[in-house]
């Protein structure tokens, strides 16, 4: 069977989930509320530079991950669309985050070392990226 996968439109969802992760996970969206839910708000911004430096490795890891991901769920929504079972890109990315992102990251918060305090915040924060990263990769897929 041939596969239509648009590794274009793979790579450039890849890359639409990073720059959401780095909007994200900033001071203009939800970074305040990671920063204390991490237990990092005390630190100095030559200590915040020295350890997002640090990072540069899990970056790369990261985005490799990231193109895993967006690998698979073109693949989840070429086969369901061959299939015919009335699935369009956005219920297969909603159903992949319902099914699978969802609960995983809630008990990685349940599980973790996070204070119970924070277990809301947390779970919005990681959850709904996820969900909005699913969103947006499902749409430029469906290009």
């Amino acid at each position: 069977m041939c596969m239509e996968i648009n590794y274009t439109l793979v790579a450039v969802a890849t890359v639409a989930q990073f720059v959401l992760g780095a909007l994200w996970y900033s001071p203009l969206l939800f970074g305040k509320w990671w920063m204390q839910i991490m237990e990092m708000s005390h630190l100095s911004k030559e200590e915040l530079q020295k350890m997002q430096k640090a990072m540069t490795p899990f970056y790369i890891v990261q985005i490799m991950l990231t193109l895993l991901s967006t690998f698979v769920l073109a693949m989840f929504i070429h086969y369901l669309e061959m299939a015919n079972v009335g699935f369009h890109a956005y219920g297969v990315a909603g159903w992949v985050w319902l099914g699978f992102i969802a609960p995983t990251q809630i008990a990685s918060v349940i599980w973790a070392n996070t204070e119970k305090k924070f277990w809301c915040k947390q779970i919005f924060v990681m959850t709904s990226y996820q969900l909005v990263g699913l969103m947006i990769t499902a749409y430029i897929l469906s290009q």
